[in-house]
């Protein structure tokens, strides 16, 4: 049964994230629906070493521009986010055991010259994906020219992708049409994700971060554990 799931190109994604593209034999980085303010296209947290999560946002053009997709985004490179971005990453994780070893190939990405925000998005997705060791297929929703909305976009992408199986997240119960996918012959699984507790600098276990950050404390070991605090079942 090929499985099939998709998540917007979030930055710096969440453990969860990688978790649930390594369930599935097809992930799909939907990069052509409506972008959303104050959501995680553009932002995420990473550890401080005082103990608290620090928002690493990145400005975006978005006056005037009420319905554009995130593939449209442009980044708003009047500032020096980039360098402020590593600045902050540096800092509070230097001494981390695999910070060496994985902060000179973000540098190297940060330090490309971005105007699509997806784009960068996605290097840095690519960049994880690889140091996780996750083998599954990536495709970009604009190239695989996926249609609809909500749930005819999943019933969609699972045959362009010839998929008899959708893996949803926890909350799809609130929004997905379930009847409408077995219409279509499609199965449903759902993900439930718990961050599990792994070392981190500081007195306080702070979960769901941006997935660097257990990277860097975890190094080779950070897919086993993603996958510890993973689950899935069927819908029913």
């Amino acid at each position: 049964m090929p499985t099939v799931a998709g998540h917007q190109t979030n930055h710096l994604p969440y453990g969860g994230y990688f978790a649930k593209m390594n369930s599935v034999d097809t992930f799909i980085l939907v990069d052509d629906t409506q972008y959303v303010k104050k959501e995680f296209h553009n932002r995420n947290r990473v550890l401080l070493l005082t103990g608290k999560a620090n928002w690493l946002s990145i400005p975006v053009n978005t006056a005037g521009k009420f319905y554009q997709k995130i593939n449209e985004v442009e980044i708003d490179n009047r500032s020096k986010w980039s360098a402020k971005h590593l600045k902050t990453i540096e800092l509070n994780y230097r001494n981390c055991l695999y910070f060496k070893e994985i902060f000179p190939e973000l540098e190297q990405i940060y330090n490309q010259q971005w105007s699509l925000l997806a784009d960068f998005n996605i290097e840095i997705i690519e960049f994880c994906k690889l140091y996780l060791g996750i083998q599954t297929p990536l495709m970009r929703s604009s190239k695989l020219g996926s249609k609809g909305k909500a749930t005819e976009l999943i019933a969609d992408i699972c045959h362009k992708t010839s998929s008899d199986t959708y893996l949803h997240g926890k909350h799809s119960r609130d929004y997905v049409d379930f009847s409408l996918l077995e219409k279509h012959n499609i199965k449903s699984e759902i993900q439930d994700f718990t961050c599990i507790s792994y070392h981190q600098p500081v007195e306080s276990f702070v979960p769901n971060l941006a997935a660097i950050d257990l990277m860097f404390n975890c190094g080779p070991k950070s897919l086993e554990i993603l996958m510890d605090g993973n689950s899935i079942s069927e819908f029913n």
